[in-house]
């Protein structure tokens, strides 16, 4: 899975009833866990990663609602 690409969608609250999406780009799991922790206090959207398996391109997307240190929450 070496041509694996992928966004991180994240919601940012810029005010009462406001919300602003952010689309971070990763192409690997470090890249990932790195930007999840550089939006640690916002809510994860989602995660969408593309990748080949099988011989034919998939997409794999996963919702969230919280990232945070392992023991919290």
């Amino acid at each position: 899975m070496g041509d694996v690409q992928g966004t991180l969608f994240v919601a940012h609250s810029t005010g009462p009833g406001t919300v602003r999406e952010e689309q971070v780009p990763f192409d690997d799991l470090q890249a990932l866990l790195d930007a999840c922790l550089a939006a640690e206090g916002a809510a994860l959207v989602r995660v969408q990663i593309a990748g080949t398996s099988g011989g034919e391109r998939r997409r794999l997307v996963l919702d969230f609602g919280y990232f945070g240190r392992e023991g919290e929450g």
